[in-house]
């Protein structure tokens, strides 16, 4: 299984979704962007300026601009690209959409730190109004992401703590799960 991240706006949440579904699924992952990853994700993890394609990994790309990057996307069985509902963010998720379409890969939105349903609502029809085929994700604002890479744990580690954190990230994880399912599915129907 290969996974990319990628999205040209940087602070949506790469590479914090890419080390937990990583971790969570047991995956390598490759970075072409300066992180703590290799130190919360020993021996498993690597940042590269080249990143080589290898199987059973997930790939968090900060940029097209490293050359090897789409040849690894387009390998991949799906790419995601976490967004927020911040203009800028849609603005940049839309040029990160229309370079990776003519892949013919699986686009996987992650809409990320939305504080309302309206904002949920707002980037996805956005994002709907200039694109078909999208299979979205929506991960409301939550400390999880954050603490994730603070602590080294994946989302599903990190829930799984205290009985306090399974209700605290229950909806977030219930859709993380879905993420994780629909990936694994995805991967075993190529």
């Amino acid at each position: 299984m290969i996974f990319s991240t990628i999205n040209k706006k940087g602070g949506v949440g790469k590479t914090a979704f890419s080390f937990s579904i990583a971790k969570d699924l047991d995956l390598f992952l490759q970075s072409n962007d300066s992180s703590i990853i290799e130190s919360i994700y020993p021996n498993k993890a690597k940042i590269s300026t080249r990143p080589s394609l290898i199987d059973n990994c997930v790939y968090d790309f900060g940029g097209f601009i490293q050359s090897g990057v789409l040849e690894i996307a387009k390998a991949s069985k799906a790419i995601l690209i976490p967004c927020t509902p911040l203009y800028n963010s849609l603005l940049k998720t839309i040029e990160t959409i229309q370079e990776l379409q003519a892949l013919k890969v699986p686009l996987m939105v992650l809409i990320t730190d939305y504080q309302s349903l309206e904002e949920q609502d707002q980037a996805r029809s956005t994002l709907q109004s200039n694109f078909t085929d999208l299979n979205f994700f929506f991960f409301k604002h939550s400390r999880i992401i954050e603490n994730s890479m603070r602590k080294g744990l994946s989302f599903k580690e990190l829930s799984m703590q205290t009985p306090l954190s399974r209700i605290h990230y229950k909806t977030f994880i219930t859709e993380y799960q879905r993420l994780l399912d629909t990936l694994t599915q995805g991967a075993s129907d190529a």
